[in-house]
């Protein structure tokens, strides 16, 4: 009999070490790598920032780094966060094809990555998430042609086109012409490659205007080009309210505050606003469901449409609007 209360207890000790044990493993902490291609853009900006509040809601620990727009430091970004032991990685990548080798680095370590806002073109990914980017080019093309539907053209356009390898920007570019062809009185006088180079914008837009007096609409891909396009319309002498007849029309992709900024005071045309502030918190969620519950996305892949924002609505859509959020923040500390 004593044998078997000492037999009884001894299972009691074993059962009660693998419950703490069990429990130490359920509550350790989820470490997720995080790299985006830059902070020269408010959406990342604004990306990183909700992420970094996502991860402390579900109480996980999150390192977000910046590439500074540099393939060879988001490699080595991705590398270091395997060599560090995360157990999710993050990425935003600066170029579709560059960054296949470092999702196979992070697929061989068993490191499970996400992709959000722009593809990677190989690898294993676990879930990717972006914009429906080709709809978002569209759309501004679509509000262009229904301002001029009544005017016989041709409507000259000016196009800041972005490096075509980043699918994000590209998909946008083609879904804008795709669009453009449907108008016979649209026409784009010029396209020129800018790269992911922000600084470019200024001297693009000089060029062709110079080249193109007769530009009547811009459409940036992304807006973070929209600083350097302003600052060539005043060089230039054509910035104009919408009020005006010489106004140019410049419609986009984001919806960051510098462009809601423009639009309040009467200058910006049209935004086709991304939701992208929430790809890295949605990220970030899908992982934690995954480590601590086993469950995985009901799809691989999610195009997220965007919201339209133009004069004519801003007052019913602005709190939906991430650059308005941003914006409203920004002259509350001024």
């Amino acid at each position: 009999m004593r044998k078997l209360v000492l037999l009884g207890i001894a299972v009691c000790f074993v059962v009660m070490a693998l419950g703490i044990a069990a429990f130490a493993e359920e509550k350790k902490e989820i470490h997720i790598g995080v790299t985006v291609p830059g902070l020269f853009s408010p959406a990342f900006v604004e990306m990183k920032r909700q992420g970094e509040l996502k991860a402390q809601e579900l109480g996980v620990k999150v390192t977000v780094v910046s590439a500074e727009n540099d393939i060879d430091r988001q490699f080595e970004q991705v590398r270091d966060f395997i060599a560090a032991g995360v157990d999710g990685i993050v990425i935003t990548t600066i170029d579709s094809h560059g960054i296949v080798k470092a999702v196979e680095e992070a697929n061989k370590a068993g490191v499970p990555v996400i992709t959000v806002d722009r593809k990677s073109f190989g690898g294993e990914v676990f879930y990717h998430e972006e914009t429906d980017n080709f709809n978002a080019g569209r759309l501004c093309a679509v509000y262009v042609a229904h301002l001029f539907k009544d005017n016989p053209g041709p409507i000259e356009i000016f196009i800041e086109r972005l490096d075509p390898s980043v699918d994000s920007v590209e998909d946008r570019f083609q879904g804008f012409m795709f669009e453009v062809s449907q108008w016979p009185n649209l026409k784009v006088v010029a396209a020129p490659n800018l790269g992911m180079d922000v600084g470019k914008a200024f001297e693009a837009t000089i060029n062709a205007f110079q080249a193109n007096p007769n530009i009547k609409v811009i459409f940036l891909p992304g807006e973070p080009w929209l600083s350097g396009t302003v600052s060539a319309l005043k060089q230039l002498g054509k910035w104009f309210p919408r009020t005006d007849p010489n106004h140019i029309v410049m419609v986009g992709v984001d919806g960051d505050q510098f462009a809601v900024e423009n639009m309040i005071e009467g200058y910006y045309d049209f935004s086709a606003v991304q939701a992208i502030d929430k790809f890295v918190a949605n990220a970030i969620e899908v992982f934690v469901q995954y480590f601590r519950e086993g469950k995985k996305p009901p799809v691989k892949e999610r195009y997220v449409p965007v919201l339209g924002l133009c004069p004519e609505n801003f007052d019913f859509i602005k709190d939906r609007v991430w650059g308005y959020r941003v914006y409203m923040e920004q002259k509350g500390k001024q």
